[in-house]
């Protein structure tokens, strides 16, 4: 248990301005918050000086950063971040109601308990993340956090005083922004993000009058004209500020993340040594331009602004260039919700020459072709996420994510051959899910333990702004309803339709309707898991030994096939002719394809969506060679 006497709330190392922008828990500690600082650059552009307090990293350091990561890693529908600080915030019980019960999906569903499947509940329901009275005693320490912090802030004599809120921000921020409001009622209290987003501003500023104004959409525009007008005291009579589309990326001013790297070192000092693990992020594009065409039907993430926008690569590179001159890190990860297709022409063939070595997340569609993944590579980009949420072709149309199952196994070979991470899903409980699509994924991953594996399954989540939740009624949902469990944590007077970003609904789903089919899954998916990071000690150290299904060449025309996923009816080794090989390495449509018998008997391939599917992997410049034969 830390004690919290010895906690630093020492705020000196905070710079004075007019305005400070707060970062508060449960954000991530080891990546800076890119929109507070664009915020911060734009009111410097205009002439205003505004600090950027990192509340997350004082938390931390006060409730353990170890703690703190367990409730960053609580399953989202336990609410459990907003629940430490539902007491604070609104008046409510310590941990809100039914804390006992926050883990419990029934709760989320919004029904009784005979009314969900037992075996459904069992499935999604997890136990504590830590013993109730030990969760107490985190949230008495989170309402002496608050009143201390919020005390140090009073004392900066700061004249705007702003939250982020995403994700779960909300009550933390509500909580610093009411104790500050009693200690100085003159302070202008505001707050933004993406909980902020369209509606739910209305709905944030139904939680409590101690927000003065909700900064609704993107705010490079209309922050630094707010703070033009309150500072020189001509307060806005509307409460809701609504901004517009930043249009030309290239004319945002470049961020400084002077404030988390000092704060950093000041509240969380061992966490600051761990260069590697800092991640500096940085954003090529905004909006969808996937999602403007066909937007995925469960995704929320744009909010109203899906609109696609992007920056030069020149600004790119210079900017880039000029952020890793001064931040110790070489890890970037993009904040796009998809990197802009013409990069790979335009961007990535630049980035390692005239960037360097660095360790770059992006975002992409998961249809690549085997040279882009080798130009992702060979860029410095060593993490995707591809958005691959299922295994089935069918599935995948119910999402309209505009690729087929056969695709998905294609990256995933090809990232294996390359060695780029890849970070996927699985999803399951979409509206009008049948059994078939399950037991084909089942089918598969057996059959995939040499590729990466999902690094987690999870129910869908009808979040707002989705197709789903727009348009219920074309995808079979009724009674569409804010989470349950948000009534847990929030004060009687909210308006929670507002508030609300996940939402519940009744539909026909098979996967819902036969649980046990996607216990199956779920264990294979953990089998798939445990394959892949099976390790073993050997002189005096961890080697990792993942399974393989792999074409070597040992000559012009002799090669081996590699198979360690010990499979029923498979050898370790097979010798191979050049045919043989690349019927293990190259698909096609079953109509055209030859002499695949011998790859389907021994697992080297599969039949999907009427095409001959390959699931061997080779090094990238021989699968190339094949490919381009």
């Amino acid at each position: 248990m830390p004690d919290y006497d010895k906690i630093n709330a020492d705020l000196s190392i905070i710079p004075p301005g007019e305005a400070l922008i707060i970062a508060p828990p449960m954000a991530m500690l080891k990546t800076p918050s890119l929109a507070a600082h664009l915020l911060q650059a734009c009111a410097r552009a205009a002439g205003f000086q505004v600090s950027v307090l990192y509340a997350n990293m004082m938390f931390a350091a006060t409730l353990g950063v170890d703690n703190y990561d367990t409730v960053l890693a609580t399953q989202a529908n336990a609410l459990l971040g907003e629940r430490l600080f539902a007491a604070s915030a609104y008046g409510l019980p310590p941990l809100g109601y039914n804390p006992e019960q926050m883990m419990d999906i029934i709760l989320m569903f919004d029904q009784p308990a005979e009314a969900v499947h037992p075996r459904l509940r069992q499935l999604m329901t997890l136990p504590l993340p830590a013993e109730l009275p030990m969760l107490e005693a985190w949230e008495a320490i989170t309402r002496r956090w608050v009143d201390d912090t919020a005390q140090a802030i009073v004392g900066c004599n700061f004249k705007v005083i702003g939250c982020t809120s995403s994700f779960q921000q909300t009550a933390a921020g509500v909580a610093l922004l009411k104790k500050i409001k009693s200690l100085r009622p003159d302070v202008v209290t505001i707050m933004g993000g993406a909980n902020c987003e369209g509606e739910m501003a209305e709905g944030i500023a139904s939680l409590s009058p101690a927000i003065d104004y909700i900064f609704a959409g993107e705010s490079e525009h209309s922050y630094p004209d707010f703070l033009s007008r309150v500072l020189t005291g001509h307060r806005p009579p509307a409460r809701i500020i609504t901004g517009e589309p930043y249009t030309d990326l290239n004319d945002l001013p470049t961020p400084d993340f002077t404030n988390f790297y000092t704060q950093l070192a000041h509240y969380l000092p061992v966490q600051a040594t761990q260069k590697a693990d800092i991640r500096l992020p940085y954003e090529t594009s905004r909006g969808c331009w996937w999602g403007q065409k066909h937007h995925c039907t469960f995704c929320g993430v744009n909010g109203q602004r899906l609109t696609f926008r992007e920056k030069s690569p020149d600004r790119i590179i210079g900017e880039l260039k000029q952020l890793l001159a001064v931040h110790p890190t070489r890890r970037v990860d993009t904040t796009d919700s998809i990197m802009p297709f013409t990069f790979f022409k335009t961007l990535i063939p630049r980035l390692a020459a005239e960037v360097g070595p660095v360790g770059m997340l992006y975002d992409q569609k998961s249809n690549l072709t085997l040279t882009q993944v080798m130009a992702l590579k060979q860029a410095g980009v060593n993490r995707i996420v591809p958005g691959i949420e299922a295994l089935s072709t069918p599935l995948l149309r119910r999402m309209d994510k505009g690729v087929l199952a056969r695709q998905n196994i294609a990256l995933l070979r090809y990232t294996r051959a390359v060695k780029l991470q890849t970070h996927w899903i699985l999803l399951w409980g979409l509206p009008g899910d049948q059994q078939a699509d399950y037991e084909q994924t089942l089918a598969l991953m057996p059959l995939l333990h040499h590729l990466e594996p999902p690094v987690w399954m999870n129910f869908i989540h009808i979040a707002r702004f989705s197709p789903y939740f727009m348009q219920p009624d074309e995808y079979g949902l009724r009674h569409l309803r804010p989470w349950g469990c948000y009534k847990q944590v929030l004060p009687p007077g909210a308006d929670l339709a507002k508030v609300a970003y996940y939402f519940i609904a009744e539909y026909d789903a098979d996967s819902c309707r036969y649980p046990d089919l996607i216990f199956e899954v779920k264990r294979e998916m953990e089998a798939w898991q445990a394959a892949w990071n099976f390790t073993m000690p050997m002189s005096g150290q961890y080697l990792s030994f993942r399974p393989r299904l792999e074409v070597i060449r040992h000559a012009a025309d002799q090669f081996e096939l590699r198979d360690t996923r010990g499979l029923p009816d498979t050898e370790v080794s097979y010798a191979l002719n050049r045919q043989q090989a690349a019927t293990a390495l190259v698909g096609g449509p079953l109509r055209r394809a030859k002499g695949i018998e011998w790859a389907l008997a021994h697992k080297v391939g599969v039949e999907l969506d009427g095409w001959y599917v390959p699931l061997a992997t080779a090094k990238p410049e021989l699968l190339q060679e094949f490919e381009q034969e």
